[in-house]
Formats: C-alpha cells, structure tokens, sequence
C-alpha cells in the first residue's frame, strides 16, 4: 500500500472513530439542548465558523504565499473542531454528555456550515484546483452523519455500553490521526523547513491566534466558557481536512500544511490553557469546555 492509499484511509478511520466517540457519550437530549441554546451556539459559531475562516483568508491574502499552500490553510480553517478538544473532556475526568452537547451539535452544522463556507471562499481557489461543493457535502454528511447518529442511538439505548466505547474509540481514533501526521511529515519532513520560512508559520499562528482571541472574549466572563470556545476555535479537525484535501487537490504540500496547522494548534492551545489555569480553577461552575 502506498501513500496515495494510505493517507485517505488512516483519515476516513480516525474521523470515524473520534466522532463516534463523540455521539456515544452524548445523549440526544443533550445534542438538542445545546441546539436550543441560542446564546452558546451562536458565539460558537461566530467564533469556530466565521471568525477562523476570515482570518485565515484575510491573512493569506496578505502573504505572497502558493496558492497550493493558501488552500491547506483555508481547508483547515474551515474544517471544525479537533481530536484534542474532546481528547481531553474523555480522559481528563469531565467526561459529561452535557459538555460534549455543545461540541456536537457544531460537528452536526458542519454538515452545512462546511461545504457553504469552501462556496463563499471559492473566489481564492484557483480554477485547477476548485472543490465540489456537492462532492464536499456528501463527505462530509457521511463522514460526521452516520457516526455521530450511530453513536446517539447507541447512548439511548446501552448508556453504559456506550461510555466504554467511547474511550476506546477516541483513543484509538486519536491514535491514527497521530500516525497520520507521523506518516506524512516523514514522507514529506524535509518540504516543512520550507514552509517555515515563507511566511506560511506566520499565517498559520495568526489564524489560530484569532481563533483564540474570538473565543476568549466571546466567552467572557466565565472562564471556563472562554476556555471551551477559544480551544474548539484554535483546533481544528485534520481528518475532515485531509479528506478534502485528498478528494479534491493532489499537490502534497497542502497536506503538510494540513499537519503544521494542527501541530501549531496543538502548541498554541496548550500555552493559552496553561495561561488560562488560575481562572479555571476560581471559576464556580462549567458551562462549556474542554
């Protein structure tokens, strides 16, 4: 099996995995509570939905960067949510269907919200490298549909099942995702000291920072909802990306830009949650996050 098999199938498996896993500790009263609650959704869609994508195209637009390079980003500032987000609420002892409600409700508008927002941003893709705004539809429909409904059901009818499976399935789901980056940055390390060094860090870091930023002052005053919405802004999911990106595009650079996005993330999440400790542990109830 060579890398052009490889790729897509590590990607289709661990996005698979990790959003079952979010359906199995989730209950669907809870998916419908969060959708109810206008409030909370509507400053994490402002913060996961719109704020990202601009300032990812905004900041690409500012930069001379390749024009493979800006789709890498903007495919992933589109792509919503992360492994790490619910990685976190599964093992780090806050492991609630509440808290995870919020979070898949917006995997669940991402169905939408995905293949609408690559519509909107069409005007920066090239013509040789456009998307199917139907093709993306369906991936994405079928990719986070089928789990997470697969995973609700499961929750309703064998709650304790359920919980079990679920952290098997995210880590063993967030395994892959791991592997996968492990795989493309050994098959392509030596394009990334390029990357560094072209401006592409630079955008990237700002994305996120905006991501961050958003979340965090769209959830003040709680700090705990500040934290949830800045993270599950600043990280976003490598598979529904990777998937795109190996459906629509072939230049091997935006894959690497796929997994310099999520590594960054993952190092900006984890400094901006360590600055954030002090009020997490002052603040008096959780609403959302991680």
């Amino acid at each position: 099996m060579d890398m052009k098999d490889l790729v897509p199938l590590l990607a289709k498996l661990g996005i698979l995995l990790i959003v079952l896993s979010y359906g199995l500790e989730t209950h669907p009263r809870d998916l419908w509570a969060a959708l109810q609650n206008k409030r909370l959704m509507a400053k994490a869609l402002i913060a996961v939905n719109l704020v990202v994508p601009v300032a990812a195209v905004v900041l690409c637009l500012l930069f001379p960067l390749d024009p493979n390079v800006r789709i890498g980003i903007v495919v992933m500032a589109v792509s919503p949510l992360a492994p790490l987000v619910t990685f976190k609420i599964h093992l780090g002892g806050e492991r609630t269907s509440a808290l995870l409600g919020p979070y898949v409700a917006l995997l669940v508008l991402a169905v939408v919200l995905v293949p609408l927002t690559i519509a909107l941003l069409s005007a920066l893709f090239p013509p040789s490298a456009s998307i199917s705004v139907a093709a993306l539809a369906k991936l994405v429909a079928v990719s986070v549909l089928l789990p997470i409904g697969a995973g609700l059901a499961i929750n309703a009818w064998y709650p304790r099942f359920a919980h079990t499976a679920a952290k098997i399935s995210v880590v063993v789901g967030f395994g892959i995702v791991g592997l996968l980056a492990v795989v493309i940055l050994y098959a392509e390390g030596r394009a990334l000291l390029a990357l560094l060094g072209d401006g592409t860090l630079l955008v990237i870091m700002g994305t996120i920072a905006a991501g961050l930023l958003a979340g965090h002052l769209l959830g003040r005053p709680d700090p705990r909802e500040s934290s949830g919405l800045a993270i599950a802004a600043a990280m976003r999911h490598p598979g529904i990306a990777l998937l795109i990106a190996h459906q629509n595009f072939s230049d091997p650079r935006i894959k690497l830009v796929i997994v310099l996005f999520l590594l960054t993330g993952a190092v900006m999440a984890t400094l901006y949650q360590l600055w954030m400790r002090n009020g997490l542990a002052n603040a008096p109830a959780v609403t959302v996050g991680t």
